[in-house]
């Protein structure tokens, strides 16, 4: 069930004073201090995803945030925190070393230990409780991990960085079985993109496998254009075997190459039906879809639909190739 507040309804000289006494023991025991409370204002939304508990923040003005001994003592046991900044920024601290992180880059956060964070104003960002048992089952010792930022230049941070916010549009539509699998996705993604700096192995048991052919195919999807996209390129960017990702392909339904093409001949299908492309040539298109050749795209647009793409332009007053 979703739980949301914010602080609209209260005076400018309240607000700050209220967020405080939430805020303090909103997600773990912390002291909070910000220096213009005059203008401080906040939201804040909540929701249960699975075994997790997810959601957003926004916060007007700069606001420090530290977890001292003292806190810890009283809460010992507390989930792990994910933040991911959509807006503005988080400068982090914690284990010696310091970090802040922007749009396009998440942090973990271990409330077993001292942090310290400064977000900056308007700051609006993601942010997620994750059971620690299952943090420290996956990766061990979280302290190669905190006071980083995980970037999207980084293959693994990003396929968890573009899913979780991808998926934090519509959170609110999954319950029971469908949010313990998202949940399971999320964990696994994160695990991925934790794993690049700890001495746990690849993740490639069989309990694991529907998460790593997820990867892979979020990998392709998301590079489908790219002409020289293949299962060594993917396997490389993942960390596993090009057998590993040829296998689980295979195990799906199509191959490799089979569901390559499928994903570019989607790709093509619609644009060519999007008008706002009316103006492309089919060579143009099956360029956008990553075709390495214009008679390879023709030959499979044909088999696939019973129709040319020359002929399936025309109909609709498109330029011919």
């Amino acid at each position: 069930m979703r739980s949301t507040f914010d602080l609209d309804d209260l005076p400018l000289s309240e607000r700050y004073e209220y967020w405080r006494d939430v805020s303090e023991s909103l997600h773990v025991p912390v002291s909070v201090s910000c220096e213009e409370t005059e203008t401080f204002t906040a939201k804040w939304d909540g929701r249960p995803l699975g075994k997790l508990f997810v959601g957003s923040a926004f916060l007007s003005e700069a606001q420090r945030v530290s977890r001292t001994s003292y806190h810890i003592d009283r809460s010992a046991v507390d989930p792990v925190g994910i933040w991911m900044p959509l807006t503005g920024g988080i400068h982090l601290r914690q284990d010696g070393k310091e970090a802040l992180i922007g749009p396009g880059q998440l942090a973990i956060v271990d409330p077993a230990r001292p942090y310290e964070e400064l977000t900056l104003r308007n700051c609006n960002f993601l942010w997620m409780l994750v059971p620690r048992k299952d943090v420290v089952a996956r990766i061990g010792s979280t302290q190669k991990v905190t006071g980083l930022a995980h970037s999207v230049d980084q293959p693994h941070a990003r396929l968890a960085i573009e899913f979780v916010r991808s998926l934090s549009t519509v959170w609110d539509e999954f319950s029971g079985p469908q949010s313990e699998q998202m949940a399971a996705h999320v964990l696994t993604l994160l695990t991925l993109a934790f794993n690049a700096y700890s001495d746990a192995p690849p993740l490639t048991s069989d309990t694991d496998s529907s998460e790593l052919l997820l990867w892979i195919r979020l990998f392709i999807d998301e590079r489908v254009a790219d002409r020289s996209l293949s299962a060594e390129t993917v396997a490389a960017a993942l960390g596993v075997s090009t057998q590993e990702v040829r296998r689980l392909t295979a195990q799906a339904g199509p191959g490799f190459h089979d569901y390559v093409q499928a994903r570019r001949l989607a790709r093509c299908f619609r644009i060519l039906s999007n008008p706002r492309f009316a103006a492309y040539s089919v060579h143009d298109i099956s360029n956008l879809g990553g075709w390495p050749h214009i008679d390879c795209f023709r030959k499979a647009f044909a088999a696939a639909y019973g129709i040319s793409p020359d002929d399936y332009r025309l109909p609709k007053g498109s330029t011919n190739a």
